[in-house]
């Protein structure tokens, strides 16, 4: 999708499903019509400033992030980012415990 609406409508549509919600749900929060949701995520709808405001908070998202149309990188949520900063961090212990151990400096190791 190219064009600026087919692009919006595949943001909205991967925002809908990374939070479990159907067209008809989000279009309930909104107090929209699920069949404009659909549109809109199929890129022919055409959303005004105020409707994108009712559906990011219908989201809970900013609106900011819901018009978030650079989606070549991949973004993670908070939550994503708190799994990999703690997979990092074993992975780190991981590596210091296997590494040959160094009397000038404390290992990190808790005793058991």
């Amino acid at each position: 999708m190219t064009d600026l609406r087919g692009r919006f409508g595949g943001r909205l549509k991967q925002l809908r499903r990374a939070k479990r919600l159907t067209q008809e749900q989000l279009a309930e929060r909104a107090g929209l019509s699920y069949k404009f949701i659909g549109e809109v995520e199929r890129g022919k709808g055409n959303p005004t400033l105020t409707t994108l405001s009712v559906i990011s908070e219908a989201l809970g998202v900013r609106l900011v992030d819901l018009l978030a149309l650079d989606t070549d990188r991949p973004r993670l949520t908070p939550r994503q980012a708190l799994h990999v900063r703690e997979a990092l961090a074993s992975l780190e212990t991981l590596v210091e415990w296997a590494s040959p151990t160094d009397t000038r400096k404390p290992s990190r190791r808790k005793p058991v």
